[in-house]
């Protein structure tokens, strides 16, 4: 072999070598790349990991700030429910101490009249038949404590009085479980250009009298529905009660004849009037 083919052999020799220290250059520069690459995802998947975990730590305290939240407002209904009851127990005793007193007044007034009128002292029969009649008065007023009477309610052929009874009651923001029954038969009453049919009056029973005494205290938003503007509430009164309530009806009567200048009500058991006010 000449020295020239030799020469050319190891230039040949040469430039492999370098092309491949150039492959192993370029090879060595993608690794370091793709080593920092995957340094860079590493280091960013951490930053995801400890944001998730804050986020997690984050919703854990804040699900415990609404647990303590729901359970203060489960502390407040209780207490409110609380309330309620005591206000409805003692309004149901105080109800109840009242009627007992009156009719213990009644019981003994009977019984002082039965002693002034006759020379002898009541049989024991006579006695328990008085008292017997008390009880069922006492009984009677309680009853009527937990009732209220509607006036004016339209009545149609098979009608579901309670759903309207309820339907009314709604718009008075009120839903308490009632039972209801129309009073008497239907009368009808004549007129010049029909017959028109007089609604009997609809009878409501409630749970307690706190619950009539918010219905009639509501009773004045009535007039303001279309629906049932012309329904009259009222309390249910014995047959002594409406005596002395058309009485005090005829009173008021009279004196807006007399006084149309005043406004005239009826409070408690009496008439009241106080000037107008523009």
């Amino acid at each position: 072999m000449t020295r020239d083919v030799m020469a050319n052999h190891l230039c040949e020799a040469v430039k492999i070598i370098e092309q491949c220290q150039k492959k192993i250059a370029e090879m060595k520069q993608a690794y370091e790349d793709l080593d920092e690459i995957s340094i860079g995802n590493f280091e960013e998947s951490e930053r995801v990991e400890k944001e998730l975990k804050q986020v997690k730590l984050q919703s854990a305290a804040d699900l415990v700030d609404l647990q303590r939240e729901v359970v203060d407002l489960q502390r407040q209904i209780i207490v409110e429910k609380d309330r309620q009851l005591d206000e409805l127990r003692a309004s149901v005793v105080d109800s109840v101490e009242k009627t007992v007193e009156k009719g213990v007044k009644l019981y003994s007034k009977a019984l002082e009249e039965s002693t002034a009128t006759s020379c002898k002292p009541s049989s024991s029969s006579e006695l328990q038949a008085e008292l017997k009649s008390v009880v069922k008065n006492v009984v009677e007023e309680k009853d009527r404590s937990r009732s209220f009477m509607v006036f004016g309610l339209k009545e149609e052929t098979g009608e579901d009085v309670e759903e309207k009874v309820c339907d009314m009651l709604l718009k008075l923001s009120l839903k308490p479980k009632i039972e209801v029954c129309r009073i008497g038969s239907p009368v009808a009453v004549s007129s010049k250009d029909n017959t028109e049919k007089r609604y009997r009056p609809v009878k409501v029973t409630v749970g307690c009298s706190a619950i009539v005494k918010e219905v009639l205290c509501r009773a004045k938003l009535l007039k303001a529905s279309l629906k049932f503007s012309k329904v009259y509430i009222s309390p249910d009164r014995s047959v002594e009660q409406r005596v002395e309530y058309k009485k005090l009806v005829v009173e008021l009567k009279k004196r807006m004849v007399d006084e149309p200048g005043k406004r005239h009500f009826i409070r408690g058991n009496t008439v009241l009037s106080v000037e107008k006010v523009d």
